[in-house]
């Protein structure tokens, strides 16, 4: 007797935590994360932009590069999905010089926002694996301040801005740590970069 009330105890333990593990799973149904990446849709820009330019003899050096700093945010309609956004952020200061003397510096800034989809193929307590589509705009800002042939400052500015689009395919995404915070690496081709890197909250 002793050992079938034993059988029957644990079998309703069983049952009663059931409920208990699908409301985790529902607990973390949000997700915020921030990365950094490399080898962004923006940086092809640029160098597809400086083409021409250095056809006609023009040497461009870049002095700083800041990104792609990704932000995303999903909401998970179930195990499976994930619906949300990215919002990116890249900029490319360089100077420009032509016979050796400086005759420009440009600065461009790229400012991303992507309607996002995400999909989980393993959802598990501390680890899981995913692949994302985002597609979306992009709004650049182009800055280039012109130098006199001595290669000193003129005063001279000229800007621009476009609307482009844009997109982030990451084809394998890997996440790792607790059941709240993780940190993730995923790999693709996009505006986060062809591969990034990052933290993410779940809640």
């Amino acid at each position: 007797m002793k050992f079938k009330s034993l059988l029957a105890a644990l079998a309703i333990s069983t049952f009663l935590c059931i409920p208990v593990q699908a409301q985790d799973e529902m607990e973390t149904r949000h997700e915020i994360g921030i990365s950094y990446g490399t080898i962004p849709n923006s940086k092809w820009f640029d160098v597809y932009t400086d083409i021409i330019p250095c056809i006609f003899g023009e040497t461009r050096k870049t002095k700083n590069y800041v990104g792609p700093i990704g932000l995303e945010y999903y909401y998970h309609t179930s195990s499976l999905i994930g619906v949300g956004a990215v919002a990116v952020f890249a900029s490319n200061d360089m100077d420009s010089y032509y016979e050796n003397v400086q005759s420009s510096h440009i600065t461009r800034s790229y400012f991303s926002f992507m309607p996002s989809v995400k999909f989980n193929w393993l959802r598990k307590s501390h680890w899981g694996l995913y692949s994302k589509l985002a597609a979306g705009v992009t709004y650049a800002y182009f800055n280039d301040e012109d130098y006199d042939e001595n290669g000193k400052k003129t005063g001279d500015k000229s800007t621009a801005k476009d609307l482009l689009f844009n997109f982030q395919a990451s084809l394998i995404g890997v996440e790792a740590g607790g059941q709240h915070l993780r940190g993730f690496a995923e790999f693709g081709i996009g505006e986060q970069g062809v591969a990034l890197a990052g933290i993410r909250y779940k809640f």
